[in-house]
């Protein structure tokens, strides 16, 4: 941006940005009419202002209103224009300059100056363009013919072929209904009439090979089996004038009986876009005189259509790139017509009156001095006239939010908190200055994301994969500039900001779990010790005599045994829910800060504070006995406590404790369930109880004798009046139509509160997928590891032949990685943590009801192209 950051707030960095969106300030610029399109223009430039839609239905029918609605029409036209430049360059293989465009400078009419320099070089390639079409047509004739006569000169005999359709024609006479129907090469059929025998006629063409089958059928239903058709393919592809494209064709020729039938079947031909072509008599002389005409024909038009060509590419290339300063009228003019568009769609918000036009917006509040500056540097420029900003707005009052809307929602943002924003904004944008969750979501997400993609070979293969691309980083920006990026690559490359601290993760939560594609590592010394012989009845791992606790994540010993899956289902379930539990009272206490800055203490007391005490009664108090059992010793305890069903116990029968976890358990649980059904009823009643009675001490009747309306000042009548169009609401405004009443409030509040009761269930239970998507993880990379690289390759035989095995089954183990682990898995715990973001944790305290901060920003839009 143009600001630079001051104060304290600077010194913390960019992240302290992204807890609540920007100051922002509401500033109204009036300018002169006759200067209005310079001073818009030079603020298009600055790309600070927020554009406030200030007209209205009046002014949209208004005549300046139509001829800025025409100038938008008439830019789109010349875009059109030009796509047809860029179209006719990629069929010439002609590539546009990758630079920076520029502005051109104008000196009537945008719209007026774009005609005036393309028209006359639209005409000049318009006339070499089509005696280019003219002529590739007539040589595509001029190779057809002479196909033609060289398969009538070899392989064509229209008199013996008219004498097997007279043959089978007077078979079809006696009667004889054993006539050959379909063959390979034709198609010869029934019915001619008895009359038509004498009268034989012949066709010569050529037609597209796709038409063929087509064609013979019509010819068939056309002719009622009086003619028939027969095929040689071409070896060369003919170019088709109209798409400029080879395409491959047949010649053709039929055989029919019949002066009449033989007219239908011409213009049949036309139909199926086959040539027909005059052949002379059988005389060896007359073709070869004609071939060699045609030969001239072709040499004679392709030295033009060369010439034509030449004069095309030079057109093209004079539009593409100027040698001389390098520029490209293409790129400069398309950014021009942009900011032309942009310029008139700026104006049709402004309001006008007699002389001055004025242009209201948002705009960030550190930036308000600079654009003050910037504005009287227009003035003593001398070419804007009068110009004033005011910014004397107070955007905090209740009375001005209610005509002019909430300010834009604005965060500042790098290439590493941009992705994140981006994932946020996705689901809804924060309302102005509510806690963001784009800031946390930096950390949770890619953590997370890590949780159900664990694995320390795949998430350091991704690791690596985003540290490439941040490596060799303006390398692939140049890249995507040239256009020479694939789609696929595209969204991998884009990713790398959130890939690489996703691939951090996956890696840290692998040597948690200690895995490394489906093979643990021995960093540390195991503490258990397998019997030196195993049966049957003795076949499990005691403990050393000196047990302490593995320093570091899972023991290796317990993979590869009977009850690996037990263990690791009990481990990540149990994390699963600590993680969710954690993962949404954090979200309620980033309420709580909403709640403060929004001066909501009813919400604060009497349903946030519910809130979280129900939460923590609940599943908090869940999170607590699992840990406090994870921290017991049960190994000489045949019976420990099942969580689960202590858990439904504590609902379904307060007080019963089967096996207790600890002592006092039964009055804890007890206490802890009627705090959590105390606080039910809170939720419900008491906010929309306050409301109302705020509500009647507002609205009750005061004692008024009407004075103050009598003694009102009719000069404040008149400048009420004079004033009444500026109260007019702009867009974003609050439209406050809900029907404020007890009954609506407490409909309110009870869709909350069940959503809140019944959402700690089903979102606790939501997070078990942290569970379910590490364990499917890991067990797809057991599966491929050991039937791929064990047992079909290093299992199955011996010496020479091992080693090619091996190397066969490592090809296909690494392409079932790299395909179902690295790219299918990846995209599925992306999208599993997109979910428990958007619905699990933000739900539960983001509204996500705000807009973004989209200044009128020339700059930008250049960006984009």
């Amino acid at each position: 941006g143009h600001w630079p950051p001051q104060g304290d707030r600077a010194r913390l960095g960019t992240m302290a940005y992204l807890f609540r969106s920007e100051d922002m300030q509401y500033v109204s610029i009036t300018m002169q009419r006759d200067k209005a399109e310079y001073v818009t223009k030079r603020i298009g430039e600055l790309g600070l202002i927020h554009v406030v839609n200030l007209a209205d239905e009046a002014s949209l029918k208004s005549d300046y209103m139509r001829d800025y609605k025409k100038r938008i029409v008439v830019a789109t036209q010349n875009e059109k224009r030009l796509d047809e430049f860029e179209k006719l360059m990629g069929e010439y293989d002609i590539s546009l300059p990758t630079y920076a465009a520029q502005e051109v400078k104008i000196m009537r009419g945008c719209n007026a100056e774009f005609d005036t320099t393309w028209s006359p070089i639209e005409k000049e390639l318009k006339i070499n363009m089509e005696s280019a079409k003219t002529l590739q047509k007539k040589i595509s004739e001029l190779k057809e013919e002479r196909y033609v006569l060289i398969e009538y000169q070899n392989n064509i005999n229209f008199e013996a072929e008219a004498q097997e359709l007279k043959l089978n024609a007077a078979a079809n006479n006696r009667g004889d209904m054993k006539t050959r129907l379909l063959d390979s090469d034709n198609i010869e059929l029934q019915g001619m009439q008895n009359d038509d025998q004498k009268f034989f006629k012949y066709i010569c063409g050529v037609i597209p090979v796709p038409q063929q089958i087509f064609f013979t059928r019509m010819l068939y239903r056309l002719s009622r089996g009086n003619a028939f058709v027969r095929y040689l393919d071409i070896d060369e592809p003919i170019i088709d004038p109209e798409s400029g494209q080879p395409v491959r064709k047949s010649v053709f020729y039929i055989v029919s009986i019949g002066r009449g039938l033989s007219n239908k079947l011409a213009k049949l031909c036309n139909y199926f876009q086959a040539s027909i072509y005059r052949v002379p008599e059988r005389n060896t002389d007359a073709c070869n005189k004609r071939l060699e005409e045609i030969d001239q024909g072709i040499d004679e038009r392709s030295s033009v259509l060369k010439r034509s060509n030449i004069q095309i590419r030079k057109l093209l290339r004079q539009v593409a790139e100027n040698r001389e300063t390098g520029r490209s009228m293409v790129s400069d003019w398309r950014l021009t017509l942009k900011k032309e568009k942009m310029l008139c769609e700026t104006l049709m918000k402004t309001r006008r009156y007699l002389t001055m036009i004025r242009l209201d917006g948002w705009v960030p509040k550190e930036s308000v001095n600079y654009i003050k500056e910037e504005v009287d540097h227009f003035e003593n420029a001398g070419q804007s006239g009068s110009i004033a900003v005011d910014d004397n707005y107070n955007v905090d009052d209740p009375a001005f939010r209610k005509t002019h809307g909430d300010p834009p929602t604005y965060f500042k943002t790098n290439n590493f908190t941009g992705i994140y924003q981006g994932i946020v904004n996705t689901y809804g944008v924060p309302k102005y200055k509510e806690v963001n969750p784009g800031l946390f979501t930096c950390a949770t997400f890619p953590f997370i994301f890590g949780v159900m993609y664990g694995d320390m070979g795949h998430g350091g293969a991704l690791f690596l994969t985003a540290c490439f691309f941040l490596i060799f980083e303006e390398s692939f920006l140049e890249q995507e500039r040239r256009g020479e990026m694939s789609e696929l690559m595209k969204y991998a490359f884009g990713s790398r900001y959130a890939l690489i601290l996703m691939g951090f993760f996956g890696f840290y939560c692998g040597t948690i779990y200690n895995d490394f594609i489906s093979v643990p590592l021995q960093v540390f010394e195991s503490q258990w010790n397998w019997n030196v012989n195993l049966t049957e009845t003795n076949n499990e791992a005691v403990l050393n005599e000196n047990y302490v606790v593995y320093p570091y994540g899972v023991d290796y010993n317990w993979y590869h045994t009977k009850n690996e899956l037990t263990f690791f289902n009990s481990l990540k379930m149990k994390m699963a829910v600590i993680i969710g539990v954690t993962q949404m009272m954090f979200g309620i206490t980033l309420g709580a800060f909403n709640h403060v800055f929004f001066k909501d203490y009813t919400s604060l007391y009497y349903v946030w504070i519910p809130q979280m005490l129900f939460m923590s009664c609940t599943f908090g108090y869940m999170c607590f006995m699992i840990i406090y059992k994870w921290c017991q010793d049960y190994r000489d305890d045949p019976d420990p406590p099942a969580l689960i069903q202590t858990m439904i116990k504590m609902f379904l029968s307060p007080g019963a404790i089967e096996t207790p976890l600890y002592d006092g358990q039964a009055a804890v649980q007890v206490t802890l369930l009627i705090i959590a059904v105390a606080t039910v009823p809170v939720m419900l009643l008491v906010k929309p109880i306050l409301n109302n009675k705020e509500r009647q001490a507002e609205h009750a009747p005061l004692i008024n004798d009407g004075s103050a309306a009598a003694g009102q000042d009719s000069s404040d009548v008149i400048g009420g009046a004079l004033h009444e169009d500026e109260r007019k609401e702009p867009e974003h405004a609050e439209e406050d139509h809900e029907d404020h009443t007890f009954g609506a409030d407490l409909i309110h509040s009870g869709i909350h509160t069940i959503e809140f009761v019944l959402g700690a269930v089903s979102n606790t239970a939501s997070y078990l997928r942290l569970w379910a998507l590490s364990l499917a993880h890991a067990q797809l990379a057991k599966v491929f590891w050991q039937k791929l690289i064990i047992e079909y390759g290093a299992e199955t035989a011996d010496g020479g032949m091992r080693v090619i095995m091996m190397v066969a089954t490592y090809a296909a183990w690494f392409c079932a990685t790299f395909a179902v682990l690295m790219c299918m898995d990846l995209l599925e715990c992306f999208l599993h943590a997109l979910r428990l973001h958007w619905v699990e944790f933000q739900n539960k305290f983001y509204m996500a009801e705000g807009y973004l901060f989209e200044p009128f920003n020339f700059a930008a839009k250049k960006d984009d192209d």
